[in-house]
């Protein structure tokens, strides 16, 4: 198994353990005509409405009372848990600066970089048993697949059911930053696709950008978009992005200053965005608008951390903030970062849009963690 492979499921696998113990056929008109139908009230779940439940899980359908034997699931809404500032999420975890991803020399997408492009050894050996194989994350067997994601996934227990698209937990699960469609899967940075990246971020091969690749699924293909690190001037210029990238950024002037990205929809689908600050004593929040500038989505939970009398970090407020949207298919949003207060000597964030692409677009979920715009 490739390091990638190791990676993405390790990132699942924890997270999932610690609380549970041709081309696809497109939809008929009516589908479609009832999938934009409800994503025009454009729901939401954020670390602000999941702030709001106060630590209680009662308002939320399907009922959710197991998670693992030793907890019940209303400890996983803590600020110490695993959506909290010192959780996955946060500086310290796998999307972070010391993680895997990044330009320095202990980043392994920097080594990957170096090589070069490789994508053709890649296509030739990811056919069948590598990440981007039909064997794959990606593939019929993966946790995107009819069996684990809509039977596996929620059978496990309550908790693990609240992975899910629309769930509480959902910013943890498939579907999000940690997730095999995120910038620790087979399509990102450290990724099996083998494509090189230029300086600002996008892929090539040659003189071509490279957005998407075809991966085997059971008799036919889907396309995914890979997921980019692109800098934060080229992310700010692009006018055509999609819903499948990450974005290192700074605020030095909190309360001042909003860094504002475009990103356009190209299928019906849940767009998960979630701001990972490079330093745990920075607390960043974000807020989705549509093309008319409307607020969709706003994340402001204040957790961060702050060293105490012994220098040693304790977490203080509540969440990560992120934002899962409900989005139609050719709709454009914008992306606005924000920072209550930053670390003076690292002031950097990491934005990571993720869309579930238009195979996960429902959800049974329901509660009051689910908000739609006023």
């Amino acid at each position: 198994m490739s390091y990638i492979a190791h990676i993405t499921t390790l990132s699942l696998a924890s997270l999932i353990l610690a609380a549970c113990g041709g081309a696809d056929a497109e939809g008929t008109a009516g589908d479609e005509a009832e999938q934009a139908q409800s994503v025009a009230a454009h729901t939401s779940v954020t670390a602000s409405s999941v702030e709001a439940l106060r630590g209680r899980l009662d308002a939320v359908r399907p009922p959710v009372r197991t998670a693992d034997p030793a907890h019940a699931p209303d400890f996983y809404l803590s600020p110490s848990s695993a959506l909290g500032p010192a959780g996955p999420l946060g500086a310290w975890g796998p999307l972070g600066a010391l993680g895997p991803i990044g330009d320095d020399s202990w980043n392994t997408s920097a080594w990957m970089s170096a090589s070069g492009d490789w994508s053709a050894w890649a296509r030739e050996n990811n056919q069948q048993n590598g990440p981007l194989g039909a064997s794959g994350p990606l593939g019929p067997s993966g946790p995107l697949g009819e069996a684990a994601y809509r039977r596996t996934l929620p059978a496990m227990n309550d908790f693990c059911r609240q992975l899910q698209a629309g769930g509480v937990f959902t910013a943890l699960g498939p579907l999000g930053p940690l997730g095999p469609l995120g910038p620790l899967g087979p399509l990102g940075p450290v990724g099996a696709h083998g494509l090189a990246a230029d300086d600002d971020g996008a892929y090539r091969r040659g003189a071509e950008i490279v957005r998407t690749i075809e991966v085997p699924f059971g008799n036919g293909k889907r396309v995914y978009e890979l997921v980019e690190k692109y800098t934060e001037a080229h992310a700010k210029r692009m006018r055509d992005n999609d819903t499948s990238f990450m974005v290192t950024g700074t605020i030095e002037r909190p309360g001042h200053e909003a860094d504002v990205y475009r990103i356009r929809s190209r299928e019906s689908q849940w767009v998960t965005v979630t701001v990972v600050p490079e330093n745990g004593l920075s607390d960043f929040d974000l807020e989705i608008k549509d093309a008319g500038g409307r607020r969709v989505a706003r994340s402001t939970s204040d957790g961060r951390q702050v060293l105490n009398l012994f220098i040693v970090p304790v977490v203080r407020g509540h969440y990560i903030d992120f934002a899962q949207v409900k989005v139609a298919r050719g709709e454009s949003l914008q992306v606005e970062v924000t920072a209550k207060t930053t670390s003076s000597a690292f002031p950097g964030y990491r934005l990571i849009v993720v869309g579930s692409t238009r195979h996960i677009a429902d959800t049974e979920i329901s509660g009051a963690h689910q908000v739609k715009p006023r």
